[in-house]
This record gives structure tokens, C-alpha cells and sequence, in this order.
């Protein structure tokens, strides 16, 4: 360890827990707590059962801030916030919208504040974390993380915010191996596991004649080397929606692109911005295809399989108990990159390199339901998906705050 990387570690495990808990000794005198969350676009939204679960209790007072993620096109910026607006204003939440002339977190004056990132380039600089290290920090992963490494556990938000909200003990593991700061990190199981597991899900599929089997693709942004790793959608664009109407009698298919991959095909030089548009209306406007862009939640849970390459998406999907497929053509050395817990989630997958894995799968695991590792996955869910202590994660978080400050 440097010198100055151990200067650090005496700075995040010293000097900033003994000004949180000044700051905490403060807030207990106080009739009622701000509770600020950060929300940039829906996909990535994980806030809102603990929302509505801490803004019942008169401790705390709750607000939602809406900012535009200023690495996305300023089109797919306008159309997040749409999309926030519309979902925050249908459940009847208290937010505020950024402006230019103002601050629009300073204006909520936040005891504790979430962010759904640790990074610091997805925001303008004035809504930046480290503006704001004044105020109790706090943040949820926005995906399952799969990896173990500095750039997921080590950012400065990992290691000067007060509490880091993490879904399993594997997950504690990891980050304190790559951590600085030791004393921030709860385990209280994945935000999204008290929607998956609900039970209550919409059918959000295009009505059909007939009973079909439904299939979700999910590509990744990565369509340029040197990013976490390599996607596939550039060989699997067509070969999608040509799969999509050979199966037409028998299949619907939803296309589910992580939400920064129109942003990349409008800057990659044999796409643009006019045939990205093209793309998608064409998923959008099939009688047995649509796009999905926004919360999936209702849309795993009222499918039959999907096929991927994302990260998040390799735990999430096994909510649904379906069978699924990985995309790669070096899935071994993918795995091996993985800390223990993603290591155990990609296992659960069947593994596509080309078209006549992909096809084979729809065939024989989908349409055939022949699905050898339906007790596998069943098994992982059981081990690691289902929050702990027998609560919602909604609860194990507010009982950390009660904790605090009651």
C-alpha cells in the first residue's frame, strides 16, 4: 500500500465516521430527518419501496430529486426524465426537477442523501457527491455486481459514505478486500428482490392471437473495445430481428437494450443516430416484438427466457425461475473475472457463441422445455436472492436508520 493511499485510509476510517457521528448526534435532536434520493432514469430507479417504507414513519421526511445522466444524448436525457415524471407523479411522490438556475438537491436541504452511482462523471459538477460530503451519503448498487474490483468497491462515494447498502455477505467479502473505508457496509439484500418477489406483476406484453412463448433480449452497451468487456449486439442486430420473424407463429420477443447502448450507436461510425432510431422502431412496430426501455421488473416475471450479455441482468433474471442464456465466446475467462458471487450467478446460464446456439436454446430449453438446470437456479435463488433476517430490504434499510437515529 502507498503512502498516500494509506493517508486515506486513515482519513475514511477515522476522521470522516468521527464527523458522521457528530453529524448523526445532531439529527437525533431533530423532530425530522430529509431524505433526499437521487433518481436518474427508471431503469436504473431502485429506491422506491424504501421510499415509500421510510416516508410512513414520522421520523423522516422523503424526496426525490430527478437529474439528467449527462454521459446519455441529450434525447435519451429528455426522455429518462419523462419517463421519472411519469412514474413518480402516477404513485403520487414529492420530487423536484433540476434547474439551471438553481441547485435542486441544496433546495431539498438533505440530512441523508442516496445516489444510484458511486461514480463521479454521470452528473453535472454541481450535484456531484463530493459536493455534499456535508450531509449523510448513503447508496444502494444500482445493479447486482458481478465483479470484484476497485472500480466497483472503491470509488470515492464507496469510501466516504456513511452507509453502503449491499444485497449479500458475499458482497461484504468483496468490498472489504477492495476497500479502504471498513466500518460503512449493511447487509440487507437487493432493492429490487422486494418487487420480484411480490407476486403482483402486470402483463406488459403485446396482446397475440394465439398463446406464444416469450423471449426478452437484453444486449449491453459495450459495443467498442476496451470498455468492462466486449458486446455482441453489432453480429446479433439482425440476426435478432431475423429470428424474431422465423418464429413469428410461436414466439414473441421483446428487445431490452441496457439504456446507454442508443447513446453508442448514435456515436459508432457504421451506425448514427438515424439508423440507431430505425433499429428500434423496427422492434417497436412488429406484431410479435416491442421495445422495453424503461422498469422490467413485470416484464422478466411474464416471460419464458431471455438471452443477454449484461451484468446485472446475469442475477436479476433468475428472480423469474426461467431459463437463460449467456452471450460469449469466452465465457471461461469472463466467469474467472468475476468475484465468487457473480461466478455463481453466470453458472446458472445456459452459454450461446453463434446463431445455432441461440437457436438450439429457443428450441429445445424454450419451446421444448427441456431445462436441466431449472433445480440449479431454484437452489441459488433460495441461497442468495431472498433478502435476509425475514424482511424486505425496504425494512432491514429502515431498521438501520431507526438504529441511528432513534
Amino acid at each position: 500500500m502507498t503512502i498516500r493511499r494509506a493517508l486515506r485510509g486513515i482519513l475514511y476510517n477515522t476522521i470522516f465516521p468521527l464527523y458522521q457521528k457528530v453529524l448523526i448526534w445532531r439529527l437525533r435532536r431533530k423532530e425530522q430527518i430529509n431524505v433526499v434520493f437521487v433518481a436518474t432514469s427508471l431503469s436504473m430507479w431502485r429506491y422506491q419501496n424504501l421510499y415509500e417504507t421510510i416516508g410512513k414513519h414520522p421520523r423522516f421526511k422523503v424526496s426525490i430529486v430527478i437529474l439528467p445522466c449527462i454521459a446519455y444524448t441529450e434525447q435519451q436525457q429528455k426522455k429518462d426524465i419523462e419517463e421519472l415524471v411519469a412514474y413518480f407523479s402516477e404513485r403520487e411522490c414529492h420530487f423536484i426537477l433540476s434547474s439551471n438556475d438553481s441547485n435542486a438537491i441544496k433546495e431539498l436541504h438533505p440530512d441523508i442523501l442516496f445516489y444510484p452511482q458511486p461514480y463521479s462523471n454521470y452528473l453535472e459538477e454541481k450535484y456531484n457527491h463530493k459536493n455534499f460530503r456535508s450531509r449523510l451519503l448513503c447508496y444502494y448498487p444500482y445493479a447486482f455486481w458481478m465483479s470484484k474490483g476497485r472500480w466497483s468497491y472503491d470509488q470515492l462515494l464507496h469510501n466516504y459514505a456513511w452507509k453502503l447498502f449491499y444485497p449479500t455477505a458475499l458482497h461484504r467479502k468483496d468490498a472489504l478486500e477492495c476497500t479502504l473505508n471498513r466500518g460503512n457496509i449493511e447487509v440487507v439484500g437487493y432493492p429490487n428482490a422486494d418487487n420480484f418477489l411480490s407476486g403482483q406483476y402486470r402483463d406488459v406484453w403485446k396482446p397475440q392471437g394465439k398463446v406464444k412463448k416469450r423471449i426478452i433480449w437484453a444486449p449491453h452497451f459495450t459495443i467498442k473495445p476496451g470498455y468492462v468487456k466486449q458486446s455482441n449486439f453489432l453480429w446479433m442486430a439482425d440476426l435478432m430481428l431475423d429470428i424474431a420473424d422465423r418464429y413469428s407463429d410461436k414466439i414473441q420477443f421483446v428487445f431490452k437494450p441496457h439504456p446507454r447502448l442508443f447513446t453508442e450507436l448514435c456515436k459508432h461510425e457504421e451506425w448514427g443516430e438515424e439508423r440507431a432510431r430505425r433499429y428500434y422502431a423496427a422492434w417497436d412496430s412488429g406484431n410479435n416484438t416491442q421495445l422495453e426501455s424503461g422498469e422490467f421488473i413485470d416484464l422478466f416475471m411474464t416471460s419464458d427466457a431471455m438471452v443477454h450479455d449484461s451484468g446485472s441482468f446475469c442475477v436479476e433474471y433468475h428472480y423469474s425461475g426461467n431459463p437463460v442464456m449467456y452471450i460469449a465466446d469466452n465465457f471461461e475467462e469472463q466467469v474467472a473475472e468475476k468475484g465468487k458471487f457473480g461466478q455463481l450467478a453466470m453458472q446458472q446460464h445456459y452459454v450461446g457463441k453463434d446463431e445455432q446456439d441461440i437457436i438450439r436454446f429457443i428450441e429445445d430449453i424454450v419451446l421444448a422445455g427441456i431445462d436441466p438446470m431449472r433445480e440449479e437456479r431454484e437452489e441459488f435463488v433460495r441461497q442468495y436472492l431472498v433478502p435476509p433476517y425475514g424482511k424486505t430490504v425496504a425494512e432491514n434499510t429502515m431498521d438501520v436508520l431507526l438504529k441511528a437515529f432513534c
